[in-house]
């Protein structure tokens, strides 16, 4: 028998991991776009990952999963993060999964820190590197934040996107060093800036992606023309889970059922 887990979540947390709540209100908040703590963010992701709704949980494990590994192991180590939480953190980045030692091994590993020039481990020195940029970002103004947007790492990105001013959040996705596996993140994502989504449109490249594509036609914010063209390449089967879906626009649904119909003339 599965042993059951009791979890305590505050009560302002609470409507999000309801059943009746709206699954655009759940993905909203796992794209970051309701202002939380980052350790009551990442509550809410864990809750989230269990959600009966399939796409509310794979946002919530694809958030999860990238988390700056600092921010991951600041959360796992904290002393109010219920255990599961933690076991849940250190298996989706195990690199960040320096949790503190017992007592016994604390102090062995103590005496040998004191031996080394630098007395900090890289984990640590990489942690205040994540929690400095983030300090950075909060007193930095929109023309540093752009110019960092365009140019910074994928840390910098995993920040500034979540950015409410559209300015910075929109820079993200012309920085040349992104990667497709955030534009397929950030394609997924219920995000406010129709800029994102058009740019991401544009991009030739990205869209011979079918996820990406996919991404787009499922995102209410993409473009009607656009998510219309894109969905003559999608597959019967992407169709059909189309036709069936309550969390799309009617219109998307309605042209998947049309040209199931088709297929099926032909």
């Amino acid at each position: 028998m599965t042993e059951k887990v009791t979890i305590k979540i505050p009560s302002h947390l609470a409507v999000y991991v309801k059943a009746e709540t709206a699954a655009t209100e759940k993905l909203a908040v796992i794209n970051g776009e309701v202002s939380l703590p980052a350790a009551e963010w990442v509550t809410l992701l864990f809750f989230l990952c269990y959600d009966k709704n399939r796409e509310v949980q794979a946002a919530a494990l694809a958030a999860m999963k990238g988390l700056p590994p600092a921010l991951a192991g600041e959360i796992a180590r904290a002393p109010a993060t219920h255990p599961r939480l933690s076991e849940l953190l250190a298996k989706l980045h195990p690199a960040a999964a320096d949790y503190p030692l017992p007592e016994e091994d604390r102090q062995k590993d103590a005496a040998v820190s004191m031996d080394a020039e630098e007395g900090a481990p890289a984990e640590e020195e990489e942690e205040e590197e994540y929690r400095s940029k983030y300090q950075q970002a909060q007193a930095m103004g929109v023309g540093e934040k752009i110019k960092m947007a365009m140019t910074g790492d994928k840390e910098w990105r995993s920040i500034l996107i979540r950015d409410s001013n559209k300015l910075v959040n929109g820079a993200v996705v012309k920085n040349p060093r992104i990667t497709e596996p955030e534009i397929l993140t950030i394609s997924k994502s219920v995000i406010q800036n129709d800029e994102i989504l058009r740019v991401i449109c544009q991009n030739k490249e990205w869209i011979k992606n079918y996820e990406i594509r996919r991404a787009l036609v499922l995102n209410n914010k993409t473009p009607l023309p656009v998510a219309l063209r894109f969905m003559g390449f999608m597959t019967e089967k992407d169709l059909s889970a189309m036709a069936k879906s309550k969390n799309i626009s009617s219109i998307i649904a309605n042209q998947a059922r049309r040209m199931l119909s088709n297929k099926k003339k032909t």
